[in-house]
């Protein structure tokens, strides 16, 4: 038998039949400015008052299931009863689609564990924390009962042309506080800065700990007379806060989804915890969930599974119900595919696959810097010796070919100059900014540093000098390559520690490479006639602050030779059109520069384009006479990929896709079972003469082309290293080209 590839989509078995709901009209004085974004508002501040009820929203009109009798007062709309009518399915069918959503969380909750306990949670999400181990159900949480693990359902509900209905599902783990933060602070424990979620609410609410606030839970309010007063008569659940104390402080935290400051009760608030938090704090607790956490496609199906059998009929829907196994990815409008990656070329015009870039060291580098390099090198107090081991050993690697004091016949000679000894050094107390702070400016005296290479501690924190050290120097326009204690002691250690540090010292000499404006390989023939593909992204800053980044990818060899950083802030995520103008205008500049000509074609990719302004890019680019395509470019998705192969549900490896003429769902990375299973990355044509396939083509070939690392990015390095920008805004210079690649 061949092989198929599916998403984890689930078709009904019955077409959707009509049901009566309940319209209502809404008047606000807010529609003319953004119809769309009232009525979602509204439609969310009356599902916060009327949490069992299912009230809905299409862009036009508010629907319900039942009539909504509990209406706030202080709103700024009003509603008018249109009526019960039968709305069509077809004409309907992103309304059917929130509905019958509905309905399976509304029949998810019911189900319970032994009879007694609920085995779902249902909220924005739908949680479970039961697990079967082979013979029972139980709960996994740590030795003191303060976490515990839970199976996260995303899911979505969409409506084809057939009447169908059909369930993309993306299931994850999630780790659960058995502790509110009101219990954290009985325990003395500071909670401000901490990432939290508000429990309460069955709708994402997530944010950062501002402060424990001096007012009190009955204390009048900007938008309400207390916030008790809003749970006892607005939200009409007067049974969350009927036991607690009137004197119990407000925590005001500030919103990821507007940074705006909201108030809540302390026992309304759970911390959000991480696999990283976990693996810090409780390391065999994070040892043992590896089976629960760790997925490969089969098993994901197999619980797929359980929670549609779960799920049920859902009986006001005319008994509607769901198949158990994936349907064919060809009634969701895809055909299967597969994209073969692209030779790499390096030093030597030597080819390699992607899979042998460690031979990039033996046969060179494709283009190194033309200068020998000059680094300071700076470090803890008292590791003058660790330094030094550091130092050495990135010296004789570089320049020697040599690895642990012995020449090894794998490493080319002369892989980048560097300067003789570590000449150019300077010390600093751990945990005083004012000491980094003056070791930095002891170094940037000195001229013509190309690169500082620092030791730092292990741990993060505030007192961690990585931060302040990556901002000081990208203010002095120097790049910087951080080395951690526990790296630098193995470089120290030398053939104690085996061969340990090689994976290391490969990735830290392909920092020094990036970062002072070298290339380690290329991709030779880019598929499509484009002469330059261009990353954008934009980081938010602070509450309505934006930075729009830019990442560039020159010719068809895929060389990343700039990227630039626009100097001019913005309100809003859609890049205002004079910085859109002022990125381009460099774009175009700098590649004129370089080749004496203007591009011909480029190619956009970013992570979401659609709040861009479609018009301006027509518009600019005719103008210039250059074609152009773009393309969104998305890291998260509602679904995975999964191949069948002999009756076996297995991982697909990397290259397979399922496309069509807009969208994609393409695997880049190779995921050992054991290890889980790949996300997709989804790609959607907005507009351009490029067909998907070479598009996919494209992108694979960009995913291989990272140069801080001889392993590969999920994206391709266009919005990959538009996002690292953003991530690392600080460390990168404004308002200029730059091929020194900071932000590795």
């Amino acid at each position: 038998m061949g092989k198929s590839l599916k998403l984890e989509v689930y078709s009904s078995k019955q077409e959707i039949q009509e049901i009566t709901i309940h319209r209502y009209e809404l008047t606000s004085n807010k529609l003319d400015s953004n119809k769309y974004k009232t009525i979602r508002s509204a439609c969310g501040k009356l599902k916060n008052c009327n949490s069992s009820l299912g009230i809905f929203e299409d862009g036009n009109y508010i629907y319900s299931l039942c009539k909504i009798e509990n209406i706030p007062s202080n709103i700024d709309f009003s509603l008018e009863y249109k009526g019960e009518y039968h709305h069509s399915v077809q004409e309907n069918r992103g309304l059917y689609g929130k509905i019958i959503e509905y309905y399976i969380k509304e029949n998810i909750r019911k189900v319970k564990v032994y009879e007694k306990y609920y085995k779902y949670r249902c909220k924005d999400v739908i949680t479970s924390s039961w697990f079967w181990n082979g013979e029972k159900y139980g709960v996994i949480q740590t030795q003191d009962k303060s976490i515990k693990l839970a199976r996260k359902f995303s899911i979505r509900v969409e409506v084809k042309e057939d009447n169908r209905a059909y369930l993309w599902i993306m299931n994850n783990s999630e780790f659960i506080s058995n502790d509110n933060i009101a219990n954290l602070l009985e325990k003395g424990i500071n909670v401000k800065g901490m990432y939290v979620k508000n429990d309460w609410s069955n709708y994402k609410q997530s944010g950062v700990v501002i402060n424990v606030d001096e007012r009190t839970v009955v204390d009048k309010l900007d938008f309400t007379p207390s916030l008790k007063y809003y749970y006892e008569n607005t939200k009409k659940q007067p049974n969350l806060v009927k036991n607690i104390r009137d004197d119990t402080p407000i925590i005001n935290v500030e919103m990821d989804r507007d940074h705006k400051i909201t108030p809540y009760y302390p026992q309304a608030l759970k911390p959000i915890i991480t696999r990283e938090y976990l693996l810090k704090k409780e390391p065999i607790f994070s040892k043992q969930i590896e089976p629960y956490v760790k997925l490969d496609m089969k098993r994901r199906i197999e619980l797929d599974k359980y929670f549609i059998e779960d799920i049920g009929i859902i009986g006001e829907m005319n008994r509607l119900s769901f198949h158990v196994e994936p349907c064919d990815i060809s009634v969701l409008g895809f055909k299967p595919g597969r994209v073969e990656k692209l030779p790499l070329f390096c030093g030597n015009n030597r080819s390699i696959s992607s899979e042998e870039k460690y031979k990039v060291y033996n046969f060179g580098f494709y283009q190194k810097p033309k200068y020998k390099l000059k680094i300071g090198y700076l470090y803890p107090r008292g590791y003058e010796l660790l330094m030094k081991a550091v130092a050495n050993e990135i010296y004789m690697f570089c320049t020697q070919g040599m690895y642990q004091g012995n020449r090894d016949q794998y490493i080319k000679e002369e892989l980048l100059e560097i300067q003789g000894a570590a000449k150019i050094k300077e010390e600093y107390d751990i945990g005083s900014i004012t000491d980094y702070k003056r070791a930095a400016n002891k170094l940037k005296n000195i001229d013509k540093i190309d690169l500082v290479l620092a030791i730092v501690p292990n741990e993060e924190g505030e007192d961690n000098p990585y931060d302040p050290f990556k901002k000081v120097w990208a203010q002095m326009n120097i790049p910087s390559q951080m080395i951690s204690m526990e790296t630098a002691k193995l470089f120290q250690e030398g053939k104690k520690a085996g061969n340990r540090s090689k994976y290391y010292l490969q990735n830290i000499v392909l920092g020094i490479l990036g970062k002072t404006g070298g290339t380690p390989w290329i991709i030779k023939n880019m598929p499509g006639d484009v002469d330059c593909f261009v990353g954008l992204d934009v980081a938010t800053m602070a509450k309505g602050i934006h930075y729009p980044a830019c990442s560039v990818v020159f010719d068809k060899y895929g060389r990343l030779i700039n990227f630039f950083k626009p100097k001019i802030a913005q309100q809003g995520e859609k890049i205002q059109s004079n910085i859109l103008q002022e990125i381009f205008d460099e774009v175009i500049l700098s590649y004129e520069a370089q080749y004496g000509e203007k591009p011909r074609n480029i190619v956009i990719h970013r992570d979401g384009f659609s709040n861009e302004d479609s018009k301006w890019y027509e518009y600019y680019f005719k103008a210039q006479g250059i074609s152009y395509t773009i393309v969104e470019i998305r890291k998260n998705t509602r679904s995975k990929l999964l191949m069948e192969q002999e009756n076996e549900v297995i991982n697909p490896p990397v290259g397979y896709c399922v496309y069509n003429e807009k969208k994609a769902y393409l695997v880049t990375t190779d995921i050992n079972p054991k290890s889980g299973s790949p996300n997709p990355i989804l790609i959607e044509k907005v507009c351009g003469d490029i067909g998907m396939p070479v598009i996919l083509k494209q992108i694979l070939s960009l995913t291989q082309l990272h140069v801080g690392s001889i392993r590969e990015m999920r994206l391709p390095i266009t919005t990959g290293y538009a996002d690292k920008i953003c991530k690392n805004l600080d460390f990168v210079q404004e308002g200029k080209l730059e091929n020194r690649l900071f932000f590795l």
